[in-house]
């Protein structure tokens, strides 16, 4: 990755806007982070568990002067003029989850290479329940795969108001090296499975 994190600051206007959606989150989501906090030294991928639409929000608030762009389905990004414009401030990357399109994937290799972050959610819908995880897709492996870059494993507890908002960052990890002859679907597998697992640990963190 060429780019680096001292790079990839918001300009005025952005940075403005996020301080102000950062008061309104402490003071309605009131978020307690519920682990040390991971320093945001050089390119990441937060893999995040996802149970509401505020999760991309208040990650983003917590390094409100970072450059960070969560994942958003396509047709939830198209849904209405407020989504588009919601997801465009917040510098969103869509996904096209029924097309397939792997637009996704160059745009998010873009970022990472200027020295930008990515918020991905590799369950791939909300969690309605709010208990433990869903299967996890490899998308985040593959990503984390051809950058090289870190993934930081992060876990959101379902919020209700009045109640805060509780999440949980882990160590970062980084990607085992493929085996000579190993096939890369099962490698991919077996990735996705260590980060579905260090997301999982985080869960009683939260409660």
């Amino acid at each position: 990755m060429k780019g680096s994190v001292k790079d990839a600051r918001l300009g005025f206007a952005k940075m403005a806007l996020r301080v102000f959606a950062r008061g309104m989150v402490h003071v309605v989501q009131r978020p307690k982070l519920c682990s040390p906090k991971i320093e945001l030294d050089k390119p990441t991928i937060f893999a995040c568990s996802h149970v509401g639409l505020m999760d991309p929000v208040v990650l983003m608030v917590e390094y409100y002067d970072m450059i960070l762009h969560p994942l958003v389905a396509l047709d939830y990004y198209e849904k209405n003029g407020f989504t588009r414009k919601f997801y465009d401030t917040a510098m969103g990357i869509p996904i096209d989850r029924i097309n397939h399109s792997q637009q996704w994937l160059d745009d998010s290799m873009a970022a990472l290479n200027r020295g930008e972050s990515i918020i991905i959610f590799p369950e791939g819908r909300r969690n309605k329940s709010g208990k433990g995880l869903l299967p996890f897709h490899v998308g985040v492996c593959v990503l984390a795969a051809k950058s090289g870059a870190r993934i930081v494993p992060v876990f959101n507890k379902m919020w209700k108001f009045p109640h805060r908002y509780r999440l949980a960052m882990g160590e970062p990890i980084t990607l085992d090296p493929q085996q000579e002859g190993q096939d890369f679907g099962v490698y991919l597998k077996q990735q996705t499975k260590r980060v579905q697992d260090a997301v999982a640990a985080l869960e009683p963190l939260v409660q």
